[in-house]
């Protein structure tokens, strides 16, 4: 198995022939599930064409399947496809002085090995999409939102136009290491819902905890970025030496999820619930009781909501057991 997600309310998978079944391992093809009474039931083939899976996300009657070349839809028992493509346009990095020739100019940023290539203006990935670990889905009327969190190495969000396949890679940085409110190196997205008081506009969850907790929650209206909500934790002083003491880093509320609540929505910090509201006020709400089932630590108490307790952030962060936020 390579996938689960819900599918008309009820589990679905998507598997691959072979013992070796994983999203990098070359496939003729993949079967996708669902569960049907007390049994799995096949609802539909797709050929691999040795591309590579990233996630697979079921809207209305649709379920779609994206893979890093192409965007697969199945609806009533019909298949289409259309192929992922960047934009014309190319924008280079901000990382560098577009201006002036690249091989006459260092990096803004200082970097214990050299990154330049990854920086030119005409770079581009072999593939539209990674095969990268992903962090959260969104699919709206137009698009489909793509979340990455691989932990220290970052994540950031993609974009798909759901009529024409083109892809653009929402992000807001600056000149500075991990800099700006949305910074796909730094900066794994583990949430998104559309604001209830926004509908054109999604609020993205970031969240690391990597030596120390990191994390943000950012307003996404078409490409501007802004920030939505940071809880600054604790701030580390450290002495330069011959000077006076100066703040060298902020401790943060890392976001591990994120759903839509009637009019509001609830992220999952780290450090307990967060209820942001019209006006962008929050509130903090303590974790509630969990009890165990079958071995699993959930509970009932939020309207909508199930809260599953849950080890899954510590692949890729150095985190405790997290709730999950599942609808109902």
């Amino acid at each position: 198995m390579i996938e689960l997600f819900v599918q008309h309310g009820h589990a679905a998978i998507v598997t691959c022939p072979g013992d070796s079944c994983t999203q990098w391992t070359p496939n003729a093809r993949w079967t996708l599930r669902g569960w049907r009474g007390n049994d799995w039931e096949t609802t539909g083939e797709i050929v691999t064409r040795g591309e590579d899976f990233v996630t697979a996300i079921a809207a209305g009657d649709t379920t779609t399947l994206l893979t890093v070349k192409r965007m697969i839809n199945l609806a009533d028992g019909i298949q289409t496809e259309t192929a992922l493509s960047w934009p014309s346009s190319v924008t280079s990095s901000h990382m560098f002085d577009p201006s002036q020739p690249l091989d006459q100019q260092r990096p803004k940023t200082p970097f214990p090995f050299p990154l330049t290539y990854l920086y030119r203006p005409e770079f581009r990935p072999t593939t539209p999409l990674k095969a990268w670990p992903v962090g959260a889905v969104l699919v709206t009327s137009k698009h489909i939102f793509v979340g990455y969190s691989v932990g220290e190495w970052g994540g950031g969000l993609k974009r798909i136009d759901r009529l024409t396949g083109i892809l653009s890679e929402i992000e807001d940085v600056d000149g500075d290491l991990c800099g700006g409110n949305l910074n796909p190196a730094c900066d794994p997205v583990n949430g998104i819902a559309i604001i209830p008081w926004r509908p054109d506009c999604i609020a993205v969850a970031i969240g690391l905890i990597h030596m120390s907790s990191h994390g943000r929650m950012v307003e996404v209206c078409d490409n501007a970025v802004r920030p939505l909500y940071t809880h600054e934790i604790q701030a580390h002083p450290a002495t330069t030496p011959g000077g006076p003491d100066r703040i060298m880093w902020t401790t943060t509320t890392a976001f591990f999820g994120l759903q839509q609540t009637g009019e509001d929505l609830l992220a999952m910090g780290h450090d307990g619930l967060y209820q942001i509201s019209r006006g962008d006020t929050v509130r903090q709400i303590p974790l509630p009781h969990f009890k165990d089932v079958d071995g699993v630590a959930v509970s009932f108490d939020i309207p909508g909501l199930v809260l599953v307790l849950t080890t899954a952030n510590r692949r890729f962060s150095v985190s405790s057991s997290t709730p999950m936020l599942v609808p109902r």
